[in-house]
């Protein structure tokens, strides 16, 4: 709530908090770990179920413009926030996408509602059910809050008209209803939703190379591109902690139903917010003074992200979102032009380790596949852990291994004899 974004007594400045570097528009080079998927932490950061009386208010944050296509060219957009690496929310630049018309958690329900999903509901495992049983739980809970509303207001501060906090909801007796530790109502979540998995006819509807948000990841055969397309569907209150996006790549995300708010802080404010020694960023919803003692110096950029809006997330910049309506989000990380040198070695490793994979296991790799997620974060795996991945035995992953080497050195041969 309002009272735990910064300690008691505690005020900024902010002329002289911010970084030059924000007001001349240049990228400052962080370490930020704990890189995520398109929200989707590794260590640090991650998602969350809270009430969306938990959305932090910062008394002390700074606005991201927002902008018509009208008024801001592509190039002229390219040039003044991608290539220099600044926040901006364009409201209409997707009002033309067939999504914009149609993709609504109802929509979805009626037109692809036996379609199998794996929803966040509180729990140790994913809950797995069918996106019309998912969309009536989000309205069910959304019923819920009108009609079980508690004040959220502490009688330790005072709230203001413009505080936007949205009450706690409490079920009393219905202990089969998922709690957090604020024993509040967990709110379902189906998270960083590779959708074209499951209906690649809805890539029609959108534009993932558009003029606005030059994606050079589209110039590559499609074996080559790393799966950073996704869905958000939620109620009221779900959220996505504190992260730095995967690859350190920019990121474009698009309210198609529904209201979010985002925080973004400068890469130069990373060493408030980030805790080196245990990998972590600060909690926005709880922030930890001791873990954090400087935390007071970072300066949140806010923005409430409405219907029809897209927010540009730009590489290296720490992000939290809430949503504070019911709704669906469409995201995509791309490869920007001024991105592209940072970014190329990860994408030839990812396409190595992904055609490893694959040649291993026989079959084109799907996006929601988890050994994915090793082709696209890299690293070291144990036989065993592999073979538990891939479906199959250490025996039979070893003897794939072998053939795939001796194929590929037969095929050098070959190749070399025909020289």
């Amino acid at each position: 709530g309002a009272g735990r974004a910064l300690p008691p007594g505690q005020s900024l400045c902010l002329a002289s908090r911010y970084p030059p570097e924000f007001a001349l528009h240049t990228v400052v080079v962080s370490r930020g770990r704990g890189m995520g998927a398109g929200g989707e932490s590794e260590s640090v950061g991650g998602d969350d179920l809270i009430d969306a009386s938990d959305v932090p208010l910062f008394p002390n944050s700074l606005p991201i413009k927002k902008l018509s296509v009208a008024n801001v060219p592509p190039k002229d957009f390219e040039r003044d926030f991608i290539d220099r690496a600044v926040p901006a929310v364009l409201t209409d630049v997707v009002a033309t996408w067939p999504c914009a018309q149609k993709w609504t958690l109802d929509w979805f329900a009626e037109n692809h509602g036996e379609t199998q999903v794996s929803v966040d509901d509180g729990t140790t495992e994913k809950m797995r059910c069918s996106l019309k049983a998912f969309v009536e739980l989000c309205h069910d809970d959304d019923d819920a809050r009108q009609t079980t509303q508690t004040s959220v207001a502490s009688t330790s501060h005072e709230t203001t008209p413009g505080d936007a906090l949205t009450p706690v909801v409490t079920t009393p007796g219905d202990e089969s209803t998922p709690v957090n530790t604020k024993n509040q109502r967990l709110v379902p979540y189906l998270r960083t939703w590779n959708f074209l998995d499951d209906l690649p006819e809805l890539e029609k509807d959108i534009e993932q190379n558009g003029p606005y948000f030059r994606d050079y990841f589209q110039a590559l055969k499609q074996s080559w591109r790393p799966p950073f397309t996704w869905l958000f569907l939620g109620g009221k209150g779900v959220s996505t902690k504190l992260h730095v996006d995967v690859w350190h790549t920019d990121a474009w995300l698009c309210s198609l139903q529904g209201v979010k708010k985002f925080v973004l802080f400068h890469p130069g404010h990373l060493k408030y917010i980030f805790h080196e020694g245990t990998e972590q960023f600060v909690d926005l919803q709880n922030v930890d003074h001791a873990l954090f003692p400087d935390f007071h110096k970072a300066v949140p950029i806010e923005t409430t992200l409405n219907k029809g809006e897209t927010i540009y997330l730009p590489r290296k910049w720490p992000h939290y979102a809430v949503s504070t309506t019911p709704g669906v989000s469409l995201t995509t990380n791309f490869l920007s032009s001024a991105n592209r040198r940072n970014v190329v070695q990860k994408t030839v490793d990812f396409a190595n380790r992904k055609d490893a994979c694959e040649t291993l296991l026989g079959r084109t790799l799907r996006a929601s596949d988890n050994v994915l997620k090793f082709c696209v974060h890299g690293g070291r795996v144990r036989l065993s852990d592999a073979a538990k991945v891939m479906g199959v035995t250490c025996t039979t992953l070893q003897d794939k291994m072998n053939k795939a080497k001796r194929d590929r050195l037969m095929a050098e041969q070959t190749a070399a004899e025909g020289e």
